[in-house]
């Protein structure tokens, strides 16, 4: 059983708690937060102590690791106390907001000789890592170029994600799930130009990557009737992988949430298909199965985090300069 220390009370927070709450491997022992009904809620559906210091919580008796679901900007300097204090971290994404705040979570996580995993569940949802698996396996042969779709209305559950100097803006926060995966199909991605509308919270940009070209639309600017929508499109020698996700208002789905893989071959019939399962509990199974055999993530490592946030942060230059920015 792992002692975990669970910091933050908002939606992502939340979103991990629930996650915890089905797994027999974890124990939360103590929940952090500054708004202390969220945080007294949260603690009592874990079973565990509520506190608003979260120096106290990682030194809580019990502690094993630490999930650190806090703002950006407060990623770098309790990331990197959790693992000098000896505890293994679930870092939610982005890893930061700068490469150096990056770098110096990645030393503090070498020279604590603890695990380290950065929280890009996109890798764990069933259906892209079935996509992933079919591009590995090179079903439907080489993959040629990528889109990827991400589309939000204004991220308003709280009171710095709409803040671009806290969050990193829709670049940073929204699309680097896109740039993620991108690199995992494409190889590493080399060089990026990007324009956007509605003060930059709607974004395209064209990424060359090692093995291909990537298309990513990202948005915070949608209306708030509509659905939160992701898709991803692989175009391959041998036709089309496109993964299309859809998730709460708006008629399409009445409230649902939609996710579906389909495979069209340039020979032969397509199909469809979606998997069951939680992403993030999938995430959390695999921090901790990591903690317990003391090996790295094969998903969510620091040098994939690290590579996702370059891109972005490339992409957002990009948008200021308005000309091509080198990724590195």
């Amino acid at each position: 059983m792992t002692g975990i220390a669970l910091l933050g009370a908002g939606f992502m927070a939340s979103t991990h708690a629930t996650s915890y709450a089905g797994l027999d491997g974890a124990d939360v022992k103590v929940v952090c937060g500054l708004e202390t009904a969220r945080v007294r809620a949260l603690a009592e559906r874990l079973g565990a102590e509520a506190t608003d210091d979260w120096e106290a919580a990682i030194a809580a008796p019990g502690i094993d690791a630490v999930d650190v679901c806090l703002p950006t900007p407060l990623h770098r300097p309790v990331t990197t106390r959790a693992l000098a204090a000896g505890k293994h971290v679930l870092l939610e994404k982005p890893v930061a907001l700068t490469l150096e705040d990056a770098d110096a979570i990645g030393a503090a996580a070498e020279a604590s000789g603890r695990l380290l995993m950065v929280g890009h569940v996109l890798r764990f949802m069933p259906e892209i890592a079935e996509l992933r698996r079919l591009v590995a396996a090179g079903e439907l042969g080489r993959p040629l170029a990528a889109t990827a779709i991400r589309l939000s209305p204004p991220a308003d559950w709280n009171d710095w994600m709409g803040d671009p100097a806290r969050s990193g803006g829709t670049l940073v926060d929204l699309a680097i799930h896109d740039f993620d995966i991108l690199a995992e199909l494409l190889g590493p991605a080399r060089r990026v130009i990007a324009r956007g509308v509605a003060g930059g919270t709607h974004v395209s940009a064209l990424v060359e990557h090692e093995r291909g070209e990537a298309t990513v639309e990202a948005s915070h600017a949608m209306p708030p009737s509509y659905p939160f929508t992701a898709g991803l499109r692989v175009l391959c020698e041998g036709g089309v992988l496109e993964h299309r996700f859809v998730a709460g208002a708006g008629d399409e789905v009445s409230g649902e949430v939609v996710s579906v893989l389909g495979v069209h071959p340039r020979e032969g019939e397509a199909r469809r298909s979606t998997t069951p399962g939680d992403p993030w509990q999938i995430q959390l199974e695999h921090f901790l199965d990591c903690v317990r055999d003391g090996v790295e993530p094969r998903d969510g490592s620091l040098a994939q985090a690290r590579a996702a946030l370059a891109v972005a942060l490339a992409a957002r230059a990009s948008l200021a300069s308005g000309v091509p920015e080198a990724v590195g």
